[in-house]
C-alpha cells in the first residue's frame, strides 16, 4: 500500500509547477549569471587591451624632454593602442572642455619642470585628466593606465639609454615560478597566487551558496505539498485509510526526497555550467601575455581538492540535510490551513538558513570557535554548507562521521515529532491556532 502511495507523492508532485519550477529556475539562473557577469568583464577586459585610447596631450613645460615625449607619442603611440591629441591651452577648464568636445578619454598634462627632472634623474611629474562617462563596476581608468605605462616605457628607456640595460630587465628581474603548498590538503600547486586564490575561494563561496538554496528550495516544496493538500481536503482523507500515520509520512517523504534530489542534481549541473562559464569568461584574452604556469590554476584545481571520500562525506550530508528539511516543510505544511500560511512560516526558516549560511561562507575556517564550529558540522542544514567549503578551502575534521551520525539522528527526532502531529485531531486544533493568529 506504501509503494503506491510513494509513487502517487511522487506525480503529483511533478505535475505540480509549484513544485518544480523553482529547481528549474535555479539550475538555469546559474549560468546566466555566469553570463550576465562573465560577459561585460570580458567585454571590458578586451576593450582596455584591443580599445583604441585617445589621448590629449598638453606641454606647460616647453623643455626639450617634453617635445621629445610629444614627438614619440605621435609617432610610437599607435603601438600602444593610443591616438595623440595636441591641445594648445594651459587652462585647466578649457582644457577639458576641449578634450570633452574632441572626445579624448584622457589628457596627459606634461609638467613645467619635466625636462629639468629627466636631466637630474628625477621622477618627472605629469597630471592625468580621465574623462569619466558613466560610472559603473566595470567603468575604471584602465585608458589612463594604459597611457601611463606608455609614458613609463619611454621614460625607462630614456633613462636607460647608453647603459646597455634593457628595460625589460628593470621591470622584471626576477623570474618567479610560484608553487603555492596548501597546509590543509599537503597539495603543492604551479600558478600565480592571485588566479588560483580567487578561482578557489569562488568556489569555496559558491559551492556553500548553492547548498543554501536547495535547502530553502526542499522546504518551501515540502510545505507548499502538503499545505495543497490541506486546502483541497486530501489530507483529511488521506488519514482515513488503513495506513500507519508513519507510512503515510515515510511515503510523503520519499516522494518530497526522490523530486528533491532530482532537483539538486540539476541545480548542481547549473552550478557546473557557471562555473565553467565565468572561467571561460575570465580566461585572458589571446592578446594578453599569459604566464607559462597560469592555466594550471584553473578548474581543475578545484576538481582535484574536491576529490576522494569528501565527495562521499557531502553526498552523505546531503541525503540527511534534505531529510531534515523535507520533514520540516512537511510539518509545515501540514500545520497551515493553505498555501499562503506556509508560505510565511517558511520565510523565517530560509533565513535560518542563510544568516549562518553566510557566516560560514565568509568567515576564515580557523577564526571559528570549536563549539560553534560543532554545533555547524551537527545542524543538519548547515552541515554541508560548512562541509564544503572546508573540502575546498581547508581540510574536513576527524570527527566527520561523528557528525554525519549527528545530523541524520536530528533528522529522524523531526522526522518522528511530524509524525506524532499525523492526526485529524492535532493538525485541526494547530491551524486553528495559527489562523487565530494569523488574522491578528
Amino acid at each position: 500500500m506504501i509503494g503506491p502511495l510513494i509513487l502517487k507523492e511522487f506525480k503529483d508532485l511533478m505535475r505540480d509547477p509549484r513544485i518544480w519550477v523553482p529547481f528549474v529556475i535555479t539550475a538555469l539562473i546559474l549560468p546566466v549569471i555566469g553570463l550576465v557577469i562573465g560577459g561585460p568583464i570580458r567585454g571590458a577586459m578586451e576593450e582596455a587591451i584591443r580599445g583604441k585610447v585617445k589621448v590629449g596631450l598638453v606641454d606647460s613645460d616647453g623643455g626639450n624632454e617634453s617635445r621629445a615625449l610629444i614627438s614619440w607619442f605621435f609617432s610610437e603611440g599607435m603601438g600602444y593602442g593610443l591616438n595623440t591629441t595636441l591641445i594648445d591651452s594651459k587652462n585647466r577648464d578649457e582644457i577639458i572642455d576641449i578634450a570633452s568636445d574632441l572626445g579624448l578619454d584622457l589628457v596627459i598634462v606634461i609638467e613645467e619642470g619635466f625636462t629639468e627632472s629627466i636631466i637630474r634623474g628625477l621622477p618627472a611629474k605629469v597630471t592625468v585628466i580621465n574623462l569619466l562617462r558613466e560610472i559603473s563596476f566595470l567603468s575604471g581608468a584602465t585608458s589612463g593606465v594604459r597611457a601611463v605605462n606608455a609614458l613609463k616605457d619611454y621614460l625607462g628607456r630614456r633613462l636607460l639609454r647608453g647603459t646597455g640595460v634593457r628595460l625589460e630587465v628593470v621591470k622584471n628581474p626576477v623570474v618567479a615560478e610560484y608553487l603555492n603548498y596548501l597546509e590543509s590538503k599537503g597539495i603543492i600547486m604551479r600558478g600565480d597566487p592571485g588566479t588560483l586564490m580567487g578561482s578557489l575561494g569562488m568556489a569555496s563561496f559558491f559551492l556553500p551558496l548553492i547548498l543554501m538554496i536547495i535547502s530553502v528550495t526542499v522546504i518551501q516544496m515540502s510545505a507548499t505539498s502538503m499545505a495543497v493538500e490541506n486546502e483541497e481536503r486530501t489530507l483529511e482523507t488521506l488519514l482515513t485509510f488503513p495506513i500507519s500515520r508513519l507510512g503515510i509520512l515515510g511515503a510523503k517523504l520519499l516522494g518530497a526526497f526522490s523530486v528533491s534530489m532530482i532537483g539538486s542534481i540539476f541545480n548542481f549541473i547549473g552550478f557546473i555550467a557557471y562555473f565553467y562559464i565565468f572561467s571561460f569568461y575570465m580566461s585572458p584574452p589571446s592578446s594578453m601575455p599569459l604566464r607559462a604556469d597560469a592555466e594550471e590554476a584553473g578548474m581543475n584545481t578545484l576538481f582535484l581538492l574536491i576529490s576522494g571520500p569528501g565527495i562521499s562525506y557531502i553526498f552523505v550530508s546531503m541525503v540527511a540535510t534534505l531529510l531534515f528539511m523535507a520533514s520540516l516543510g512537511i510539518m509545515i505544511g501540514a500545520l497551515s490551513r493553505d498555501v499562503r500560511i506556509a508560505s510565511t512560516l517558511t520565510g523565517p526558516l530560509s533565513m535560518a538558513v542563510f544568516i549562518p549560511g553566510y557566516y560560514v561562507a565568509f568567515v576564515s575556517s580557523g577564526s571559528i570557535h570549536p563549539i560553534l564550529r560543532t554545533l555547524f558540522y551537527v545542524i543538519p542544514f548547515t552541515q554541508p554548507v560548512i562541509m564544503s567549503r572546508d573540502l575546498v578551502a581547508a581540510k574536513l575534521p576527524i570527527e566527520t562521521p561523528v557528525y554525519l551520525l549527528a545530523s541524520f539522528i536530528m533528522s529522524l527526532c523531526v522526522i518522528y515529532v511530524t509524525a506524532k502531529l499525523f492526526s485529524l485531531e492535532t493538525l485541526s486544533n494547530i491551524q486553528r491556532k495559527l489562523s487565530r493568529i494569523r488574522r491578528r
